[in-house]
């Protein structure tokens, strides 16, 4: 499925941890950009194909363009969240703008690196490991349905940690 919701939700476990070291917007900016191929691909073709950038190298080259030229673009994006939705009246949900160059790579790597695994998982048409082996050594590790409660899960924890965080210190 493109845009995969699954994986991006589960970034938010990582960043209730650890908020200042991870930038959730590169990760999921890095998520949807390597989904893109897949959905070039089905408005061309009509199939869903995991090509050149669902393999390590294709990944590493998204996760390299997110966490550089991807930075300023989800900070602005977290301007625009900040004033559209008026968090100055709801203080949980309003975010820090500047994202440091430590986290955004974090985010942008992570981002990708779950990416591959994750769809690896799911897609029998990933050679992930390309061009080392033609193999998915990940496919079916794990059934689907346990992945998306995996992802929901990671999902769940991250808004207890967050939550917790903020009653615990206001």
């Amino acid at each position: 499925m493109p845009f995969t919701p699954f994986h991006i939700v589960a970034g938010t476990s990582v960043k209730s941890v650890f908020p200042k070291y991870f930038s959730w917007s590169t990760f999921a900016l890095t998520n949807v950009l390597i989904d893109c191929e897949a959905l070039y691909y089905y408005l061309t073709t009509g199939v869903f194909s995991h090509k050149f950038f669902h393999t390590i190298f294709g990944v590493i080259i998204v996760a390299i363009v997110c966490a550089t030229l991807g930075k300023p673009f989800c900070e602005f994006g977290l301007r625009v969240w900040n004033k559209t939705f008026n968090m100055e009246n709801i203080k949980w949900f309003k975010t820090e703008v500047k994202i440091n160059n430590f986290s955004s790579w974090m985010g942008a790597i992570t981002g990708a690196l779950s990416q591959l695994i994750l769809d690896s998982i799911m897609h029998r048409d990933m050679t992930p490991l390309f061009p080392f082996s033609n193999q998915n050594i990940f496919l079916r590790i794990v059934s689907v349905e346990n992945l998306h409660y995996i992802c929901l899960g990671l999902f769940l924890i991250g808004v207890f940690i967050y939550l917790l965080k903020k009653l615990l210190f206001k």
